[in-house]
């Protein structure tokens, strides 16, 4: 895919970010996971939405690795971009 940018994040804004995606996903709020998403044609929301199981808590993710952040920071919906790759 086209040109990939490594951005640098706390590991607050990593369990932040996670815990909003969360939630949207969870309260099934298409439109505003539509709008903090830059999935657009690329992933279908609904289908995100319909087989979501998260539900993290934020004592959950902070035992979490760096790396563990970073892999799920980079997944669908929980990125910023489809071009950004994440490290903590």
């Amino acid at each position: 895919m086209g040109i990939k940018s490594t951005r640098d994040i706390t590991r607050q804004e990593a369990i932040d970010r996670i815990l909003l995606i969360d939630r949207l996903a969870l309260m099934k709020d298409y439109e505003e996971l539509d709008q903090r998403t830059g999935e657009y044609d690329h992933n279908n929301i609904k289908d995100f939405i319909e087989s979501y199981v998260g539900n993290h808590s934020e004592h959950e993710l902070d035992q979490w690795t760096d790396r563990m952040l970073e892999l799920k920071m980079d997944e669908p919906f929980f990125r910023e971009s489809i071009f950004d790759n994440y490290m903590i």
